[in-house]
């Protein structure tokens, strides 16, 4: 993981030489291969001086052209991201809830708006698990090697209300729309409009990702549910993302499912993608080799960023500035 910071950018050649006579083609001394004769005459004829003046023919003006001047190069950013550890209040829960938020390299310094990635934690775990798992440092190897924009990730800890409510909005759901996100965004140069912004999860935490943006689908540009435990038998038609996945007008919005072949979790998420398909609902299925585990998320990391940013420019100047003084 990355450090983190806890939350409270010659002229030789030019002479005359002795044989000749400045401004005559004649030598001074004709050579000859006979003995030469040298004639002096005692009297000089003078030549008169003066006369009609030597008319001067004006050179050509010549005006320099200038080189282009080269649209500047933006400077690339190689300073690195950080990790900010804070809290946030809600009185949802009763209490603060933590968060962690990765700040990609050279944050504020450009002064822009960054999309945002809210990524939900597995169930009876902490705000530290997407950390755990690498999320942010496969993040900032991509952006420093222009792969990948630069992106906000908030990674909240759930508390358990997530896992003592099903749906609705004093449920989980709650926090995240009402508490979690005005927080972040009243704090961070984080996206303000749904297109830059974007949620996922593993297990109970990719229940909670699908049920708030199937219920909400402008909210967010993407969602994604990582070996997504459909289990929850209090959810009803409403909340439940096995319905509302499917009989929900989702608009654009992007929906990433993925598990292991082996998962103990897959007979209901894998229901949902038939489901989904049978009502023409466009959303990408994958089927990976393994289980329910850290080292399947893990190995997995590189496809679910380049996902969610797939609709990102990579060029930070195509993003709006950013008011907030000092951000973060």
């Amino acid at each position: 993981m990355l450090v983190a910071i806890t939350a409270a950018c010659s002229s030789a050649s030019d002479a005359t030489t002795p044989n000749s006579i400045i401004g005559s083609s004649e030598p001074l001394i004709q050579e000859s291969q006979q003995t030469p004769t040298v004639r002096i005459s005692l009297t000089p004829t003078l030549v008169p001086t003066i006369g009609i003046p030597p008319t001067h023919t004006p050179l050509p003006t010549v005006t320099p052209t200038l080189p282009p001047t080269p649209s500047p190069t933006p400077t690339p950013c190689r300073s690195p991201g950080q990790i900010i550890i804070g809290q946030f209040q809600s009185y949802l829960a009763g209490k603060p809830l933590p968060y962690r938020i990765y700040l990609p390299p050279c944050y504020g310094a450009d002064g822009r708006f960054y999309p945002t990635l809210y990524m939900l934690h597995g169930g009876y775990l902490t705000e530290e698990h997407w950390d755990n798992l690498g999320l942010d440092e496969a993040a900032e190897d991509r952006i420093l090697a222009d792969l990948l924009p630069p992106l906000l990730i908030v990674m909240p800890g759930s508390g358990t209300l997530a896992q003592n409510t099903s749906g609705g909005p004093f449920s989980f759901e709650g926090v995240v729309l009402n508490e979690l996100i005005p927080f972040i965004e009243a704090n961070y140069c984080a996206s303000l409009d749904g297109d830059h912004r974007a949620i996922g999860g593993i297990s109970r935490g990719g229940y909670w990702a699908l049920e708030i943006a199937f219920r909400f689908p402008q909210t967010f540009a993407s969602v994604g549910g990582h070996s997504v435990a459909l289990l929850d038998k209090y959810a009803g038609s409403d909340i439940n993302p096995q319905y509302t996945g499917v009989y929900n007008d989702l608009t654009d919005l992007r929906v990433y499912l993925d598990i292991g072949a082996d998962d103990w979790v897959i007979n209901n998420i894998r229901r949902l993608h038939e489901d989904m398909l049978a009502a023409g609902k466009n959303h990408t299925w994958v089927l990976n080799q393994g289980t329910h585990e850290d080292v399947y998320w893990s190995n997995n990391l590189s496809d679910y960023l380049e996902w969610y940013a797939e609709p990102w420019s990579l060029e930070r100047q195509s993003y709006p500035d950013c008011p907030i003084d000092n951000p973060g």
